[in-house]
């Protein structure tokens, strides 16, 4: 599991590309499994403002 800020942005990338198993931890945290978070970072064009917005 990777750690992502609770951001707008991050519910913008999971609803876009429609992550599957996260976990809401709390009001800062948002859990995306391993699988989904490379599939998220090799789908955008700009990898590291995905890698800006994990913990």
């Amino acid at each position: 599991m990777r750690a992502m800020r609770n951001i707008i942005d991050t519910w913008n990338m999971i609803e876009k590309y429609n992550i599957k198993g996260y976990e809401v931890i709390d009001s800062c945290t948002i859990l995306v499994p391993a699988t989904e978070y490379e599939r998220l970072v090799n789908s955008v064009k700009n990898k590291q403002y995905i890698k800006n917005i994990s913990k």
